[in-house]
């Protein structure tokens, strides 16, 4: 029964939709969790742009403000005091009193203002918000890189325990055969009892270790699902990836990729040009802000003063003297330059180091895989000619077992050196800076 379970499971393997590594490394580009918030900061820095433009428009304002006194307004306008004419005499002839009564009143404001010289710092404004977006690009093209390196070493990890379940179920086959095979000499008296429980515990074991590739393959896919934003429950195989061959794995051109690729570098250098921007941002401040302004006041319910005012012209506002603020922010934002430049190019240097070391990593890792390989293959050998020794009754079932056991060390051997090449790989595509 627990046979038929494990060939049940190769089935539904076989059977569940293959997922390609590209497929999955796009699905979790689009899907992610994080990489859609990392998109959602590119649409805020998107929208800031956009609403830093609106400076350059006309600039309308309103204001309305009414009530009611709560004491009386009262005021007395001296006799005379609007001048003494030969031919009328003095104005007022008398002194007048003018009573507001406690009426509601209210004062209304409107504007509208043309910016005219603040248009250069409104330009330079809105290019520093067009790096802003330029650097959350950046941002979302480094979490989509690093959603990819994850996915490039969970699919590596699902390639690897499949592989391993597909050698575990031909090791449980080949025990199961040898088990029958040695119940039989058994019962022919050509081997010891001690013989045949050795190879039902070896047996047992296989059963285990089968057991637990299985778990750790689900959780595996459960893990790579969360990274792809699906359902945990979805099943699916993966396909063994080819190795690379060595005219691939090209360190100058990986360099130069890494140069061009690295978000690191890219956002050093759109920091340098931000600050080039403040410094430029600053030198505009010494220029006087001069709008064209059109203005409007109403003056409702007051009997004594006029009802409309327009009028026309241009507000300038302007700091003339500043005791050397202005002077002083520009050199700190010139140090400030200077670090963004010198950050630039250590940024470079060490994207550069890390491919170099991550290139030598993976050459070490390739040169192990080959020699597990050829070992492998040399266990494999001896253990079919050991086959075929026992089947002719020239070889010992202690001899079998021994070699088969160096088989199965040769395999796991060889399995962690390909997994050792695949996370290496992994890291060195991260390191250029590949999706």
């Amino acid at each position: 029964m627990k046979r038929a379970g494990y060939l049940f499971f190769a089935s539904l393997s076989c059977n569940a939709q293959v997922l390609t590594l590209n497929d999955a490394i796009a699905l979790a580009v689009k899907e992610n969790p994080s990489v859609q918030i990392s998109a959602l900061d590119v649409a805020k820095a998107s929208e800031a742009v956009a609403e830093t433009k609106t400076a350059r428009l006309p600039q309308f304002n309103a204001y309305i403000l009414g009530g009611e006194a709560l004491t009386p307004i009262d005021f007395t306008i001296p006799r005379g005091a609007l001048g003494v004419y030969p031919s009328t005499g003095p104005i007022p002839a008398q002194n007048a009193t003018i009573s507001t009564p406690q009426n509601f009143n209210a004062l209304i404001y409107g504007s509208a203002a043309q910016p005219v010289t603040q248009l250069r710092k409104i330009g330079l404004a809105i290019r520093e918000s067009r790096v802003g977006e330029e650097l959350a690009e950046e941002s979302l093209r480094q979490k989509k890189q690093d959603t990819a390196h994850q996915v490039k070493e969970a699919y590596y990890q699902i390639v690897q325990t499949q592989t391993q379940i597909s050698s575990a179920q031909e090791s449980l086959k080949y025990l199961t055969e040898l088990a029958a095979l040695t119940e039989r000499n058994l019962a022919e008296r050509t081997v010891l009892k001690s013989d045949s429980l050795n190879v039902k515990a070896k047996l047992s074991q296989q059963r285990y270790q089968l057991l637990v590739l299985q778990d750790t393959l689900a959780s595996q896919k459960e893990a790579l699902n969360r990274l792809l934003g699906r359902d945990l429950a979805t099943d699916f195989s993966v396909e063994e990836q080819p190795l690379p061959t060595p005219e691939e794995l090209d360190l100058a051109a990986a360099r130069k990729e890494a140069s061009e690729k690295r978000s690191e570098i890219r956002e050093a250098r759109l920091q340098t040009k931000k600050t080039e921007l403040d410094i430029r941002r600053e030198h505009a401040e010494y220029l006087p802000d001069i709008s064209l302004q059109l203005s409007y006041i109403s003056l409702p319910n007051i009997s004594f003063a006029p009802k409309n005012i327009l009028s026309a012209g241009f507000l300038l506002q302007w700091q003339p003297f500043d005791w050397g603020q202005k002077k002083h922010k520009i050199e700190e934002l010139k140090s400030t330059s200077r670090q963004a430049a010198l950050s630039a190019q250590d940024a470079e240097q060490q994207v550069l180091l890390d491919v170099n070391q991550k290139f030598r990593k993976l050459m070490e890792t390739r040169a192990l895989l080959d020699t597990q390989a050829a070992v492998q293959e040399t266990e494999r050998e001896k253990l079919r000619v050991t086959i075929n020794r026992h089947r002719q009754k020239s070889a010992l079932l202690a001899d079998l077992l021994q070699e088969q056991a160096l088989v199965a060390q040769a395999d796991n051997r060889y399995q962690q050196a390909l997994a050792g090449f695949w996370t290496a790989k992994a890291g060195f595509d991260h390191a250029v800076g590949r999706d």
